[in-house]
């Protein structure tokens, strides 16, 4: 894709080159640029129209330059805090996954499991497991939701 890109940039120079020289007679014709509010009147120094032209150019070129410079450091900037986010939440997310499982059971949809509790070492058999865990592998799967719900 870029070599396609710079054969075009080039072809474009390249018509430009050809087009001025072709036309360097009416491009030579000297033109002056007025600006006449009603406190200023000033007009520059007539210049050839091709130089003018140029000119033009080179400044629109170094204005875009300027924004795509401004918009790459926003995003640099941006990024760069993306990823030490990203890092931060890694970091918890490790320490979040060697916390010891003990204590009571956080299910969604459980009810009355205060007087229950499980740690790792327990439920070694499924004989031995816990009422509570008993009442989750009978509840309907899904997320919760009854499935007529779900049609519409």
């Amino acid at each position: 894709m870029g070599y396609i890109k710079v054969i075009v940039i080039s072809a474009v120079v390249a018509l430009s080159i050809i087009f001025m020289i072709q036309n360097i007679t009416p491009l030579s014709h000297p033109l002056g640029i007025r600006l006449n509010l009603l406190f200023v009147n000033w007009e520059s120094t007539p210049y050839p129209t091709y130089l003018v032209i140029l000119l033009a150019f080179f400044v629109g070129l170094l204005a875009a330059s300027l924004v795509g410079i401004n918009e790459r450091w926003r995003l640099r900037r941006q990024v760069k805090a993306q990823v030490k986010k990203t890092e931060e939440l890694r970091k918890e997310l490790s320490s979040l996954r060697n916390l010891p499982v003990t204590g009571e059971p956080m299910v969604a949809g459980t009810t009355d499991l205060s007087n229950e509790t499980f740690s790792a070492g327990e439920a070694a058999s499924e004989g031995d497991a816990p009422a509570s865990l008993e009442m989750l592998e009978d509840a309907p799967q899904g997320n919760g939701q009854s499935a007529d719900k779900d049609k519409r």
